[in-house]
């Protein structure tokens, strides 16, 4: 038989309302609809909170029992929190319960009611009334006192409340997930967080990437190498400006929004050791927040020497010498001896530990025999900086170029009149390259993309570029077993598609890019959001979508983005495959190339594309006019510089050629 609300609720009206001590009061086994034990403790424990602040708000429903008890067959959670105030001492043992008292053949149906007829506070709402508990003066601690909940749980529902209110109606319409509002609360900033949340497409709508788009610029005080080193609890006495995410794991994470005053702090630390190390003979020493590799790459570097050992380091060195030799005859017995018996007392690893301190040992003492040069040492310098582990690094025995002619003389003279090649490495003289880096690693990139965008459409090339990959990993110069990976194959990828906008700001105006991201989002589209899922998926598809999915794959992994000319690339190989004609992807422009030379070479160029009579009107031209009608010259001509060209000779007459190994996709 089924019941209306009205029926329900007539029932409910007809009973009488009452109070009865709580010792006369017991949970019913057959009157109510949840079962015992179903509630979490932690709710028992907040509810108890409520009550002992703002009494028992809502009555019990109960039925007369025998000798004198009721039972309850509505309010079980009540009935459990008021017990955990009495076993603590908070109210008395006959505390008086506001009851609803029902006939026994209803109270199945009152219990329904109560149940099935309540509607749950949404989060959202339990969020506002947090705050609104604190706008009305009470403190935190006062708020989670009364609901027994930590007041780090109560700052992060006041913080919630603080979101959008554009975003809070999406999450009570459920179309925004509580990990991610908890991301969007983290700043109070609602433009910036309507923004990120629009920037985020659906389908890569996870934590992690909307907390990367909402803290760009930001420093993480437990992961960037110089906010350790300074410390927050500096930065912050300096009057730093920081914001701390309420929602982290670890409460004392936070967020540097003052990048130059960081650098000053940790500037002003380094000068301490900086000093020190001044002590120690050195010709120079720089201070620097973070040691660039491109701002010391053309300086000459000093080596150390072995210095004679003292008649004790001698001694020392010779014992730990003799134990080692000793201790791998053990170790070397006692493997032989297992393949039989077997290690049962684990004896080859305590030989193996203690062979590990005794090769510290002598690693420390002929670290202590390496020195640097002293008389060279006034002719060289250190810098300075914060290491990535955060704690003070140093790199010394770097030879400025003003000084390369000193050094070699002073090395001279330390070699008895010989040029003592194994002192100091100074580089060689090289004449100014055409171009810069800057634009090389521009020009490469936009390469790399044409041969991405053509490699989708040539799987043969591309199947034959993987295999050819894979046999020089595993067949050149041996077979290579490896160990400790779980993976069921050993195959690195790395996803250089993306990361080319980075080298050319005109990147994502690219045919060739635009036709790889709309490839890469439709495959994104398609495939499971679980990643589990994703191999059972592939396994379901016709043959040809795997080998489609496979080319973009590999394509994606392309690289090849120099910052120096060379007479080789990686990507050649797979241009002459393709018959790349970097003309159809890419055309000299003002943006793209003039710009970024000098006049002169833009009448090389040219000359080149067309004829000295071209070029020579635009000798008497300013560079932005010169830049203006070379554009208008060349365009056309399908003129490309040396870098683009397929077939590129060994050493191309316009772009200055080196030698230098290449810098491949920002990796040193």
């Amino acid at each position: 038989m089924k019941f209306s609300k009205a029926e329900i609720e007539a029932v409910i009206e007809a009973s009488p309302r009452t109070t009865v001590p709580f010792n006369k009061l017991i949970l019913s086994d057959t009157h109510q609809v949840r079962p015992v034990g179903s509630t979490s403790k932690m709710s028992i424990a907040e509810l108890a909170a409520s009550i002992k602040e703002s009494n028992v708000l809502q009555n019990l429903i109960v039925v007369k029992g025998a000798r004198g008890l009721f039972e309850v067959c509505a309010g079980g959670r009540r009935l459990e929190a008021l017990a955990l105030l009495i076993a603590n001492g908070d109210i008395p043992e006959n505390f008086p319960v506001p009851v609803l008292i029902v006939p026994a053949d209803k109270a199945l149906i009152a219990s329904l009611s109560e149940n099935c007829f309540h509607i749950p506070l949404h989060p959202a709402e339990e969020y506002t009334a947090f705050a609104r508990l604190a706008a009305q003066g009470k403190s935190v601690e006062d708020v989670a006192a009364a609901f027994g909940v930590t007041p780090l749980v109560v700052k992060r529902r006041m913080k919630l409340a603080t979101v959008s209110p554009k975003l809070m109606a999406q999450f009570r319409e459920d179309k925004i997930g509580l990990d991610c509002l908890m991301v969007l609360a983290s700043v109070d900033d609602h433009d910036k967080q309507e923004q990120a949340w629009a920037g985020v497409p659906e389908w890569n709508r996870r934590p992690d990437y909307l907390r990367q788009l909402l803290t760009q610029g930001e420093i993480e005080s437990d992961r960037d190498p110089v906010a350790r080193y300074v410390t927050v609890k500096a930065y912050e006495k300096a009057g730093g400006t920081l914001r701390r995410d309420l929602f982290s794991e670890d409460d004392k994470k936070a967020y540097l929004l003052d990048a130059p005053l960081l650098d000053r702090l940790a500037t002003d630390k380094l000068q301490k050791k900086a000093k020190q190390v001044s002590l120690d003979g050195w010709k120079w020493v720089d201070v620097r927040v973070r040691y660039n590799y491109d701002e010391f790459v053309k300086y000459g570097a000093l080596r150390k020497t072995r210095r004679e050992p003292t008649e004790q380091e001698a001694a020392s060195l010779a014992e730990l010498e003799t134990r080692m030799a000793a201790l791998n005859d053990q170790m070397e017995a006692l493997a032989e001896a297992e393949s039989d018996e077997g290690d049962e007392n684990g004896e080859y690893d305590k030989l193996e530990t203690e062979s590990e301190s005794l090769q510290a040992q002598i690693k420390a003492l002929e670290d202590a025999l390496s020195v640097w040069p002293a008389e060279l040492m006034a002719q060289a310098g250190c810098v300075v900086f914060v290491g990535n582990d955060g704690a003070v690094a140093l790199k010394c025995g770097l030879v400025r170029p003003e000084d390369w002619n000193d050094m070699a003389q002073a090395a001279r003279l330390a070699g008895e009149g010989s040029d003592d090649e194994s002192l100091v490495s100074l580089p060689s003289p090289k004449t100014r390259p055409v171009h810069t880096d800057k634009l090389m690693r521009r020009l490469t990139a936009h390469r790399v993309a044409a041969v991405q965008a053509e490699l989708m459409d040539r799987p043969d090339v591309a199947l034959a570029a993987i295999t050819a990959h894979l046999a020089v990993k595993l067949l050149v110069d041996g077979y290579r077993r490896h160990y400790g990976s779980d993976d069921a194959l050993t195959v690195s990828a790395t996803n250089t598609h993306a990361s080319l906008p980075s080298e050319a700001d005109d990147m994502k105006t690219s045919a060739a890019w635009q036709k790889m991201d709309a490839e890469r989002a439709a495959w994104a589209a398609r495939l499971p959001e679980s990643v589990d899922a994703i191999f059972p998926w592939v396994l379901a598809q016709e043959p040809i979508t795997v080998q489609q999915l496979l080319i973009f794959l590999i394509a994606s992994t392309v690289t090849g983005v120099y910052g120096v000319e060379r007479s080789k690339q990686s990507t050649d190989p797979l241009a002459v495959a393709l018959g790349l004609d970097m003309s159809k992807w890419w055309s000299a422009t003002g943006p793209s190339y003039f710009n970024h030379v000098s006049k002169g070479r833009i009448l090389e160029v040219v000359t080149e594309a067309v004829d000295a009579n071209a070029a020579s009107p635009l000798a008497a031209l300013k560079k932005d006019a010169a830049v203006t009608g070379a554009e208008q010259t060349v365009a056309g001509t399908g003129w490309l510089p040396t870098v683009l060209r397929v077939g590129m000779p060994e050493k191309a007459s316009l772009s200055g050629d080196t030698d230098e190994p290449p810098v491949a996709n920002g990796e040193e």
